[in-house]
């Protein structure tokens, strides 16, 4: 999944891994983490993270991709597998300096509505449930995960196409408002943040959050 979006940038954006030190490699509780953060020019910053665990029964893949040359959503895609069990999340959060125009998510929304008729995936209520768009996806499936390829790529191919049309902005005020987002899962927690805490404490989860996963500088 994480190879998706890393490859479409690739092809319209020059990509560069960033050195993040001993933190690409971490390990507890049984639990092991890739992270890899890195600097999208002319556009943003994205973090990529896969874990596995029990042996290799359960594997999970993250992406974020925070913009901040482009008023565009922040895009995030997850993907859990335990044994034959397969969810697939992607979610656009509301970060943007002017509201997203209704064409723009309407392009969103018929992707959702085009794909297979699959059963819902709910993790219960969060903090940050207004902020998450309408047109964000997550289902759960058994079996093969080549279905949810193909749903990865359509949003993905939709969000750069996006990019193309969007309109400029501060660097640095777009920033504020992915900072603003970072804050409140350390602030407030959320599946991911609260497994790092447990696991590696309240320090190296705020590295991970703010620098690594949504490119915050300091």
């Amino acid at each position: 999944m994480n190879e998706i979006l890393l490859e479409e940038l690739k092809k319209e954006y020059d990509v560069t891994m960033l050195d993040i030190g001993n933190d690409c490699h971490l390990q507890a509780g049984g639990l092991e983490f890739a992270i890899h953060s890195y600097d999208v020019k002319d556009l943003g910053h994205l973090c990529t993270v896969q874990m596995k665990g029990l042996k290799g029964i359960m594997k999970m893949e993250t992406a974020i991709l925070a913009a901040e040359h482009y008023d565009v959503p922040l895009f995030n895609m997850d993907r859990v597998r335990v044994l034959f069990n397969c969810t697939q999340i992607v979610e656009l959060y509301d970060n943007m300096l002017k509201p997203l125009s209704t064409a723009a998510a309407e392009r969103y929304s018929n992707i959702r509505k085009a794909g297979p008729k699959l059963k819902e995936y709910r993790s219960g209520e969060h903090w940050y449930d207004d902020l998450l768009y309408p047109f964000s996806y997550a289902k759960k499936k058994k079996g093969s995960s080549v279905v949810f390829d193909d749903i990865c790529r359509q949003y993905v191919y939709e969000y750069l196409h996006q990019l193309t049309s969007a309109e400029s902005c501060d660097p640095e005020e777009k920033q504020l408002r992915t900072a603003a987002f970072a804050q409140g899962l350390l602030d407030n927690g959320g599946p991911a943040v609260n497994q790092f805490r447990k696991l590696f404490g309240e320090e190296t989860t705020r590295r991970i959050v703010l620098t690594h996963m949504y490119g915050i500088k300091s």
